[in-house]
């Protein structure tokens, strides 16, 4: 009976001494996370170059189609006046490049 009662004995303190063992495992991860929260770096985006010129040239198509419907209201209306000079200009300066 003495042997039963000390078996009893060392299989509690195999699970004492895992219980530990467990315990300190557990208690070392939590340290080391914490260690770690401060190195963790922060999510950051950058829009390369081309990003931003595809959104420039979106936002510049938007604008122009909004020119283009005032001035097919405008002809529409017969508000719509040609200015002779100007197109002249723009003419010559069109031809004079090439």
């Amino acid at each position: 009976m003495e042997y039963e009662t000390i078996d009893d004995e060392v299989r509690k303190m195999k699970v004492n001494t895992s219980s530990v063992d467990r315990i300190q495992l557990y208690q070392n991860n939590v340290k080391k996370i914490e260690q770690e929260k401060p190195q963790q770096r922060e999510d950051k985006v950058e829009i390369s170059s081309q990003a931003k010129d595809l959104q420039m040239a979106s936002q510049l198509i938007a604008d122009r189609e909004e020119r283009v419907q005032q001035l097919k209201k405008q002809v529409e209306e017969g508000s719509y006046k040609v200015q002779p000079t100007l197109v002249a200009e723009k003419m010559l300066q069109y031809f004079n490049k090439k």
